[in-house]
């Protein structure tokens, strides 16, 4: 499989991931200090104003890192679950408009990963995706965020898609295809009312190769839109 990947964002973001972090930990322990040392209500009042930032600034950091700082980082997932394929497919990864877009002989795929534990369902009265069980609550807090709208990031990732594909005059006869991948050891799907395909890592290339069997782009096609998108390393 080919890669075109955009390495200078990573790294940049990879860098930013990490000052978030230390600056969140570097005001948390300041605010700690603080309010212990402190009894004075008036001064303790100051330490509580730095926690309050403090807090958020973690969050934001949790999110970052499991983006950025963490190895295996999402990208690196989605790169392990694919080894194997030939250099027919090329995968896109921050360089083509969306994050993860393969592209080859099924086509145009975008891979949507996450990394979130526990039990993750479908709610088909709510159209909603739902977890169950994953970290504890002070990993929680500190180490993996909750379940975000994976509704809400398809509509997302499709606008992003065509948006770059119009921007570059690339036309393609259908929509691609969303394949959510869940790329945790530690996660069962319940997925089947699902409206998108949903895959846990060790699964998609199997699915890959059942539906090639059904659906097989032209190559001459598949030369077409790469020749239109970014070369691969």
């Amino acid at each position: 499989m080919k890669l075109s990947v955009n390495n200078k964002l990573i790294e940049r973001n990879k860098k930013i991931a990490q000052t978030t972090l230390y600056v969140s930990l570097g005001l948390l322990i300041v605010g700690f200090i603080w309010t212990l040392r402190d009894t004075e209500p008036s001064k303790s009042l100051i330490g509580y104003l730095i926690l309050i930032p403090a807090f958020l600034l973690v969050q934001i950091s949790i999110y970052l890192a499991n983006r950025w700082g963490k190895s295996p980082r999402p990208d690196e997932a989605v790169v392990s679950a694919l080894k194997g394929l030939d250099n027919k497919y090329t995968l896109y990864i921050y360089t083509a408009g969306v994050p993860h877009l393969l592209v080859g002989p099924i086509g145009v795929w975008i891979i949507n990963p996450y990394y979130h534990e526990g039990e993750i369902s479908y709610n088909s009265e709510k159209k909603r995706y739902q977890q169950k069980g994953g970290p504890k609550i002070f990993a929680k807090y500190f180490a993996q965020e909750g379940l975000p709208n994976i509704t809400k990031d398809v509509i997302s990732l499709r606008k992003d898609h065509r948006k770059y594909f119009n921007n570059n005059s690339i036309h393609i006869d259908e929509e691609p295809l969303i394949v959510n991948l869940f790329i945790s050891d530690n996660v069962k799907i319940i997925l089947n009312d699902a409206p998108e395909i949903n895959l846990i890592s060790n699964k998609l290339k199997v699915f890959i190769r059942k539906f090639i069997k059904d659906t097989k782009l032209p190559t001459e096609k598949v030369e077409e839109l790469r020749n239109k998108l970014p070369e691969s390393d």
